[in-house]
């Protein structure tokens, strides 16, 4: 691919437009700007990893264990969930996260989206989105009968960069799965696209069925883009500042970045004529933003940056997923004559794991079984004391000193909750996750999932290291009904399973979290001890009003600046119970928009 340069192709070289990070935003974000008569630079701090089979293909542990191709950080202990550290995964190449995610693709509630308007972003909302959703997918429906699944083929993009489609083969568990919901009276959904997610949906992957590999960022926006001579792409680019000037008015001008590369760690620089967009995620785009002095003044001094722009939001407003897995063995080897199929005798054997990914670019064999189901549940749903937890979350929250913004957030998240917003995400997976396996039987995972937390994190560089990975504290649990809620859907999953037909086929004991974990104390210290990240951050940039903390104006551009902006997931005020990786695109090809429109182009 010829847009992929070397050092000498870059350094002190001038371009229209930087994008600092070539995952997926910055990535999508690049190929639709080259679309334009203007020249851009992707420098992107991991390797290329084109046509990887780790990135490419499912079920791969070195996507998550080895830090070619992961971040691999932690966050500092968490005092309020039994003193431990979290792992947060993030992808590390050509394509970030996108690469190394569980292709799940699903969109939120429009109540969701629509609330980052009221937040005072105009021209964000559920409309836009979905427009800009639209345009980054391209729907295959099944060639074949499933009669399983759900969908609405109007509310799919069909011409887009990313393919999402549904697997070949899916778990015939999530036959009486789907029956037991209906016995407690939860609506299916036909097609949680709609903006309408509340009840049990079917999830498509991004999964290409025409060859059965991952269509993400590279293989969709970038591999077309490729060869457009005014798009360049260098990997191995450690950013470790923006450069500045200040213009007349007093405001920030970016002019260029300076970056690591090579073995030596040399440094170099690159100049930007028009605009530099900061895409490194919700880690690193905060970091880089203090490394170039940029954020709190109390922050910068400690590492002993010099302060260019006071702008406290930086860092700010951390929020991200949790969830938990339940772990049960199945029974029965059939439900209403149809064969219930795990994905345990590939963990078994490595004989029969290597035939399956022989068989896996043919459609065929057990390495397609995926969760092709989700579920998106109210508190009221979940909980029979709902309304308590309502109201010793409303006291909680009067007990604390809080700033305007997060007050009107605060107010928001009240608002769905009493609204029946789907704040909680259960999804049942055919294999125990992590993958694990027992000599015998047949298992499967329930995961759980608390998607709109009420704690509140910061991510800042390190005093001491600033350009080693940054200080990460989500302050997971902190707000006490974080913590109270994934234990009432703990219990829901097991009242679940003992609902008929779900309790034909499923040992109603779990395995996991096991029979010495009965009361709701019990439940949240093993909550504490096992929960994980789901790798959604979001909110250490927000696009917020300034007084409200706000890093970002609806334009993307960095307050106090004319021409940084920051594009990536970071710039989301407000989390939503949805996977993630569908608002990235869509924030890309937003902000593609926008400056185009500005430039002219």
């Amino acid at each position: 691919m010829t847009s992929l340069v070397d050092i000498d192709n870059v350094a002190n070289k001038e371009f229209d437009f930087i994008v600092i990070g070539g995952g997926t935003a910055g990535l999508a974000l690049a190929a639709r700007l080259s679309e334009t008569p203007v020249s851009v630079l992707v420098l992107e701090a991991g390797e290329a990893h084109l046509n990887d089979p780790i990135n490419l293909l499912p079920h791969q542990p070195m996507a998550h264990t080895s830090p070619k191709y992961n971040w691999r950080f932690q966050t500092v202990t968490q005092a309020f969930s039994a003193n431990r550290e979290y792992y947060w995964s993030r992808g590390k190449g050509l394509g970030g996260s996108s690469a190394i995610n569980a292709f799940f693709w699903t969109r939120p509630a429009r109540i969701y989206l629509d609330a980052f308007e009221e937040l005072g972003n105009k021209g964000w909302n559920w409309d836009s989105f979905i427009k800009y959703s639209k345009r980054s997918e391209r729907f295959v429906a099944p060639d074949h009968d499933l009669d399983i699944l759900k969908y609405d083929v109007d509310s799919r993009g069909t011409d887009g960069p990313i393919v999402t489609s549904f697997p070949p083969l899916i778990s015939n568990i999530e036959r009486p799965f789907e029956q037991a919901i209906k016995n407690l009276g939860v609506k299916s959904v036909p097609d949680s696209s709609s903006g309408d997610t509340l009840g049990l949906s079917s999830t498509p992957s991004i999964m290409n069925p025409a060859n059965y590999v991952r269509s993400y960022v590279t293989n969709g926006y970038y591999a077309p883009a490729a060869d457009r001579k005014n798009l360049a792409v260098l990997a191995n680019a450690y950013v470790i500042e923006i450069i500045t000037n200040r213009d007349d008015n007093g405001k920030l001008v970016a002019t260029g970045v300076k970056f690591l590369h090579g073995e030596e760690k040399k440094v170099y620089e690159a100049r930007a004529s028009k605009e530099v967009c900061l895409s490194a995620g919700s880690i690193k785009s905060p970091q880089v933003l203090e490394l170039s002095g940029i954020g709190d003044s109390a922050m910068l001094s400690r590492a002993g940056i010099p302060v260019k722009l006071e702008l406290p939001g930086v860092g700010k407003n951390v929020q991200e997923h949790l969830y938990a897995t339940m772990f049960y063995g199945l029974k029965a080897d059939n439900y209403d004559g149809y064969e219930l199929q795990t994905m345990d005798p590939l963990f078994r054997s490595a004989e029969l794991h290597e035939q399956s990914m022989q068989l896996f670019p043919q459609g065929k064999g057990l390495l397609h079984l995926w969760a092709t189901s989700t579920l998106f549940l109210p508190l009221d749903i979940t909980s029979s004391n709902a309304s308590r937890l309502y109201e010793d979350l409303k006291k909680d929250i009067d007990t604390i000193q809080l700033s305007s913004g997060l007050r009107k957030q605060y107010d928001l998240q009240l608002e769905h909750l009493k609204n029946q917003a789907p704040s909680c995400e259960i999804v049942p997976v055919p294999l125990l996750v992590p993958p694990i396996s027992f000599p015998t039987g047949k298992h499967m995972s329930i995961a759980v999932g608390l998607n709109t937390p009420f704690s509140r994190g910061t991510i800042h560089i390190d005093p001491v290291d600033p350009t080693g990975n940054p200080i990460i504290d989500p302050r997971v649990f902190e707000r006490q009904y974080d913590l109270a809620s994934m234990v009432e859907l703990v219990k829901f999953v097991k009242k679940l399973v003992k609902t008929a037909p779900l309790s034909d086929i499923l040992d109603e004991n779990d395995i996991r979290p096991g029979p010495s974990v009965k009361t709701d104390e019990d439940i949240a210290e093993w909550l504490k001890k096992e929960s994980e990240t789901t790798h959604h951050t979001i909110g250490t940039c927000s696009m917020l009003p300034l007084e409200d903390d706000g890093v970002v104006d609806p334009t993307l551009r960095v307050y106090g600046t004319t021409n940084l902006r920051v594009v990536d997931l970071s710039i989301v005020p407000l989390h939503v119970g949805s996977h993630t990786q569908t608002i990235v695109y869509a924030i890309a090809e937003q902000a593609a928009d926008i400056i185009k429109a500005e430039h002219g182009l």
